[in-house]
């Protein structure tokens, strides 16, 4: 699957709170595309603040999946309607321009498919653990994704360390990789690498936060990647 994934900042004159209410319906305005342009499903990720800690990255996420490429352009033509600006304006009146990208990626689920086609079908909300990441310098985007597919389940240290393999209790019940796909001009996407770990409790969540707190500096090149920002969020499917 294409995902379409939308990075939110909010704005300056939006509070938190007014924020994590709004979110929700302007991502999910999109879902008022005609029949075989609407994404294949909608899900929105909010941001929990008293989790992620101090200078959170973004404010919220949002996931748009398309079984195409054809099916993606049918979409981001739309968005050049009527209509389809009227949705745009929706998350515009929450999450600030410049600071909000969007990257087209491959999603590559590597661990808990079976979970999470139920959890897709079932709906509802769940507790997610994010990595947004830069690839380290020297690395092509083509190498930066091929190595970080096979470095699924550890983390490497700096200067070339071994890998160290992510505990049992910080894995989570679906792991999914997501890779943005080559863009037209040859130009870099805001991000090189996202990566998605759902839980069912915050028990697991708070877990996998304070193994990677201790484990992974923020700022630190293993040679893979150079910078990244973890995000604990709250997901909600608004079109199954």
């Amino acid at each position: 699957m294409i995902k379409r994934i939308r990075f939110a900042t909010r704005r300056r004159d939006v509070a938190p709170g007014a924020f994590a209410a709004a979110w929700p319906a302007a991502v999910a305005a999109v879902a008022q595309a005609p029949a075989g342009v609407r994404p294949a499903r909608v899900a929105v990720c909010t941001t929990l603040a008293e989790l992620t800690g101090p200078g959170a990255k973004h404010d919220g996420i949002g996931f748009e999946w398309f079984a195409d490429a054809g099916h993606l352009a049918r979409f981001e033509s739309w968005l050049h309607t009527a209509e389809g600006r009227s949705s745009l304006a929706a998350l515009a009146a929450v999450a600030a321009a410049g600071a909000s990208p969007v990257i087209v990626a491959d999603e590559c689920v590597l661990r808990g498919a079976g979970w999470l086609g139920q959890r897709w079908r079932d709906g509802g909300d769940k507790l997610k653990h994010m990595a947004i990441a830069l690839r380290a310098a020297g690395l092509s985007a083509a190498e930066f994704s091929e190595r970080w597919r096979h470095h699924a389940g550890r983390v490497g240290g700096p200067g070339g360390a071994p890998a160290t393999v992510i505990p049992e209790g910080a894995r989570g019940l679906a792991y999914v990789q997501d890779h943005p796909r080559p863009r037209p001009a040859g130009d870099d996407w805001a991000y090189d690498a996202l990566n998605e770990v759902w839980f069912d409790d915050v028990e697991g969540l708070r877990d996998r936060i304070a193994w990677f707190r201790e484990n992974v500096p923020a700022d630190g090149d293993d040679g893979l990647v150079r910078r990244s920002w973890f995000v604990a969020a709250r997901e909600q499917v608004v079109l199954a």
